[in-house]
């Protein structure tokens, strides 16, 4: 609220927002929290998607492919064989098939981590803004 009564003609932008988490976590590093997440969005200045990981010690980094949780390894392995030549190749790929992608890579660390949720989700960011695009509870497939 605060940016939107001091800058009206500008939109919130993600690094911005990813900024804002960190320095918060970093504040509250001592309440010893656990926490890894990404925020992704797309930068309409730059016209290009965005996506940054940032932990509990208000650790941020921009990349093009990251992974959170325990079963993350997993996941980015199966991201990996995808690619040989390393992941810039990902971010070429068209929608449909990053999408089928992304729900093989968290099935797959799904099925091998048992502290994982057990829960796909899967939502595409552009620069029309973001949708869930998959869904789907494991527990019954289990």
């Amino acid at each position: 609220r605060t940016h939107h009564l001091q800058h009206p003609s500008q939109p919130f932008s993600v690094t911005r927002a990813a900024t804002l988490l960190s320095n918060l976590l970093y504040q509250n590093r001592h309440l010893q929290l656990s926490v890894g997440t990404m925020i992704a969005g797309f930068d309409l200045r730059r016209s290009e998607p965005v996506l940054y990981y940032i932990d509990n010690t208000g650790l941020r980094i921009g990349g093009r492919v990251f992974a959170v949780g325990s079963g993350s390894t997993l996941a980015l392995g199966i991201l990996d064989l995808q690619s040989q030549s390393g992941k810039e190749e990902l971010w070429e790929l068209e929608e449909a098939d990053a999408v089928a992608l992304g729900i093989k890579a968290i099935r797959g660390a799904t099925f091998r981590d048992a502290y994982s949720g057990g829960y796909v989700g899967v939502y595409v960011v552009d620069e029309k803004g973001w949708r869930k695009v998959f869904s789907e509870d494991l527990a019954g497939v289990l």
